[in-house]
């Protein structure tokens, strides 16, 4: 642990590299792009527009989560620029395990996000018409099953950009066109026609963000959400374990 946890404070001091200004400057974009989101529902809301069933306060508690815990509902190791850098071939010459380094360094990664943008946002989420205590405890266990299946995820599409000969420029622009709309991130899945919602609700990536936002605001079933965590958590543990071994007898690294 004592060589988990260094890794990881390498990775905030990396963090700061180009200076808190840089910094500040994307969290403040993101902070735009979540009070834009806002004022969005409030003006659907005064127009007596549809909902889905949610009030505005879950929604703008929804929202905000969405930014407040934006590294643990989307999952990004550096995987997949590293491959492109070179930097991934020299982590085996570690003695630590490379999904290991990855882990460590994406967990102190988030240090930032939380300190500087996830702070200051819970606590103006009251003035902002939404409200801190989550409506179901089962929270508190959803949120740990996303991250680790955010991992398994994040892994997986490690092993898609080696398999593709490292297209990541291609793969992460695949990857965020489907994480936008299908893990119910940016869009509620109540909000979403029909049965539609309630079918990427229980999807590999709908399961990835919806979930534990669904039973923080008190609009999702935990019968269903939390079993549907598990199982895909279960089944994409082994699975991106076992491809991202085989991944490495194709590993390319450019080195820039």
């Amino acid at each position: 642990m004592k060589q988990f946890f260094a890794t990881a404070r390498m990775r905030v001091k990396e963090s700061s590299t180009f200076g808190l200004v840089n910094l500040l400057g994307g969290y403040l974009l993101r902070a735009a792009g979540t009070l834009a989101m806002l004022m969005i529902w409030r003006q659907l809301a005064d127009g007596s527009g549809d909902l889905g069933g949610m009030t505005l306060e879950q929604l703008t508690t929804f929202t905000l989560l969405t930014t407040i815990l934006h590294p643990m509902l989307d999952v990004r190791t550096p995987i997949s620029s590293w491959l492109h850098e070179g930097v991934l071939i020299g982590l085996y010459q570690r003695p630590m395990g490379v999904l290991e380094q990855l882990t460590a360094m994406t967990l102190g990664g988030w240090c930032t996000h939380f300190v500087l943008l996830s702070a200051p946002l819970a606590l103006l989420t009251p003035l902002l018409g939404g409200f801190l205590a989550p409506r179901s405890a089962w929270f508190f266990l959803s949120l740990p099953l996303a991250v680790v299946q955010g991992f398994c995820v994040d892994f997986l599409f490690g092993c898609l950009i080696v398999r593709a000969a490292n297209m990541s420029w291609q793969i992460e622009c695949l990857r965020g066109a489907l994480t936008g709309l299908l893990t119910g991130a940016v869009i509620p899945f109540a909000l979403l026609p029909g049965k539609v919602g309630q079918l990427l609700s229980l999807s590999p990536l709908g399961t990835l963000a919806g979930a534990s936002l669904s039973l923080y605001v008190g609009t999702g079933d935990p019968a269903l959400l939390l079993p549907a965590q598990a199982l895909w958590t279960a089944l994409l543990l082994p699975l991106s374990l076992f491809l991202f071994h085989k991944s490495t007898e194709r590993m390319m690294s450019y080195g820039g």
